[in-house]
């Protein structure tokens, strides 16, 4: 019976050995599990800030439909258009490297 005995406690112990081989140096093993979580961890942050400029410009397509100021300022800021009778004045901004004292 103790041959049995030691028979039983070796074949436990390799399959015990084969186990931790796959967990520690296996095809998914803990270092690859780390890794993927850091990158999910990565992805979510830029999910959430795309997240953000979603909701942003739906707000934005939500004003545009239900505004005509809306639209007008967009027009002026953004797309530097006037009514006929308006004249466009535009600033160049000078970087002068002369400081006064």
């Amino acid at each position: 019976m103790s041959r049995l005995n030691y028979l039983f406690f070796l074949l436990l112990f390799l399959i015990i050995i084969l186990l931790l081989n796959s967990i520690f140096f296996g095809e998914n093993n803990y270092s690859k599990r780390n890794l993927l979580l850091e990158d999910n961890a990565a992805q979510e942050l830029k999910n959430a800030d795309i997240k953000k400029e979603n909701e942003i410009l739906e707000f934005e397509i939500i004003n545009a439909q239900n505004s005509n100021d809306h639209i007008e300022n967009f027009a002026r800021e953004k797309l530097n258009l006037t009514y006929p009778e308006e004249e466009f004045i535009s600033f160049e901004e000078q970087n002068s490297d002369d400081k006064r004292e």
